[in-house]
């Protein structure tokens, strides 16, 4: 490295001129680290999408890790993610998260190709634009999570990601509706709007439709003996805070998972009035929340989500929202496995 090398003892920014030489010297002594060096500036040198288009892909990024924690996953793959190239260049305007990281598909015969365009009882619909990607726990693992990215608007347009969860051997559905929040002096503060407020009553609808607690004859009933639940409905609110998108990063958004009652309680307490009118959630004034870790926990273990009839009527409406009418960013992930979620008993 000749005179650069007292940049070597040095914590601040190393020179351009050292750092060139520095990576040379480790590629002469390494050769076999070459394409690991590429693949490091690569990254490095890539702008991160910022803005509305950053922020979208913040949360999708933020869903994907989630599905892949509660498969059992590492989030690894998420730190690969590289701007789309298209004719003239990076394109991450309006495309799905899924769309910038390596091709992971892993299509041993006809029957997987078969399987990954179809969700139980349903056919792919064609005409959506899509990613897809299989994930495996291991080589050997009869867990496979298969990932499904749509997004058909302009980036500026989606006001908010809905992650799905299907846990195909425990014919289980949970949903989660991210909302943003924003800061405003020292608080983050998450605003309702009359949008946020016709999305809270579409899933209070869904909700009334899975709660096992009432049967066909609207009379109190027993749901599945032998499945319990701690949250039995299938939708949920992710507040988070508005965070930029960051590459070569797989850690998931700090945030607070609440069920849609907590949510909507929390916009009808006095608190929730701003001081100038309208609603709003102050971040400090939750007591109390599930967290990534508690989240994603639960949801790996089947306690959180639909059964039974619920998860059918559920999966119809997923087949709604993927149409050209649903919302304009929807991440779903189907955990498929031949063994159940944990925390029960195997014979």
């Amino acid at each position: 490295m000749g005179a650069s090398r007292r940049f070597l003892k040095d914590d601040g920014h190393m020179p351009p001129a050292a750092w060139r030489n520095l990576l040379n010297a480790v590629r002469n002594l390494r050769r076999e680290l070459g394409d690991v060096l590429d693949g490091l500036e690569a990254g490095l040198g890539a702008n991160a999408p910022t803005g509305e288009v950053g922020e979208r892909l913040s949360l999708e990024k933020d869903a994907v890790g989630t599905l892949l924690e509660a498969t059992g996953m590492d989030r690894d793959p998420l730190e690969a993610w590289q701007p789309p190239l298209g004719e003239d260049g990076p394109r991450s305007r309006s495309v799905p998260f899924l769309e910038g990281l390596p091709s992971l598909r892993q299509i041993e015969d006809q029957q997987i190709v078969h399987d990954y365009m179809r969700f139980p009882g349903m056919d792919g619909e064609d005409a959506v634009q899509v990613g897809w990607r299989i994930y495996r726990r291991s080589t050997e693992s009869s867990h496979r999570l298969f990932v499904f990215n749509a997004n058909r608007t302009q980036a500026e347009a989606a006001m908010g990601v809905d992650m799905i969860y299907v846990n195909e051997h425990a014919h289980s559905v949970a949903m989660v509706q991210y909302k943003r929040m924003r800061q405003s002096g020292r608080n983050w503060v998450y605003w309702h709007d009359g949008t946020g407020e016709r999305e809270v009553k579409r899933m209070e609808a869904v909700d009334a439709e899975c709660d096992p607690a009432w049967n066909e004859t609207g009379r109190p009933g027993a749901g599945t003996p032998g499945d319990p639940r701690l949250v039995t409905t299938p939708s949920m609110v992710k507040l988070c805070r508005t965070t930029p998108f960051m590459m070569n990063y797989a850690a998931l958004i700090p945030g607070m998972y609440l069920t849609r009652e907590h949510f909507s309680e929390l916009l009808q307490r006095p608190e929730a009035t701003g001081p100038a009118g309208g609603t709003r959630i102050v971040e400090h004034s939750i007591p109390r929340y599930l967290n990534n870790t508690t989240f994603t926990t639960l949801l790996r273990d089947g306690w959180l989500g639909t059964r039974g009839t619920g998860s059918d009527y559920v999966i119809e409406l997923i087949r709604r929202s993927l149409s050209s009418e649903g919302p304009g960013s929807v991440v779903v992930g189907m955990h498929r496995s031949e063994v159940p979620p944990g925390n029960r008993r195997v014979n």
